[in-house]
């Protein structure tokens, strides 16, 4: 049996391998000629989706980063006076482009990823740790998303930092 660690490791390690293996605009169903297959696997699209949550989280990848979410995203989170702060898209997306237009060191990055893969629905929970400039907050986070004609899209997020400010 492995443990939770070496699993979000072995985890990480195949969606490495597949990005490099089926760089953007390649399918792992294209294969050889003669071969078939599914389209591509719903877990490795999934994945795919949640490697750029993170890695297109950046000032200059942002309009990028936008276009993973569906129109009516729902962003919620407990806030640190006790209540339920919950935005749409723009509000989101708004308060993510201000604070990066702050000049602002600021990532974020995953750890015990967990994927529920559903019929054309997914639910995603890891922990996160949003650094800025340097400071480390930790927090969990879960995504839901659904599969339409355009892919993947993440349709709602919840999170809660672990401390408050």
């Amino acid at each position: 049996m492995i443990s939770a660690q070496q699993h979000s490791f072995l985890r990480a390690s195949i969606l490495f391998l597949c990005l490099v293996l089926f760089p953007a605009g390649a399918h792992p169903a294209e294969g050889r000629a003669g071969e078939s297959g599914p389209a591509e696997e719903p877990t490795l699209a999934l994945e795919k989706v949640i490697h750029d949550y993170i890695a297109l989280y950046a000032r200059e990848t942002l309009e990028e980063w936008k276009k993973l979410f569906h129109p009516a995203l729902s962003v919620a989170h407990a806030a640190p006076d006790g209540g339920i702060r919950v935005r749409n898209l723009d509000e989101f997306f708004a308060a993510q482009k201000s604070y990066f237009e702050t000049g602002r060191a600021i990532s974020e990055r995953l750890e015990n990823v967990h994927i529920a893969p559903g019929r054309r629905t997914a639910r995603v929970t890891a922990d996160f740790i949003f650094v800025d400039a340097g400071e480390e907050r930790r927090g969990t986070l879960g995504l839901h998303l659904a599969e339409g004609q355009d892919g993947w899209k993440i349709v709602a997020i919840l999170f809660s930092y672990n401390q408050p400010r």
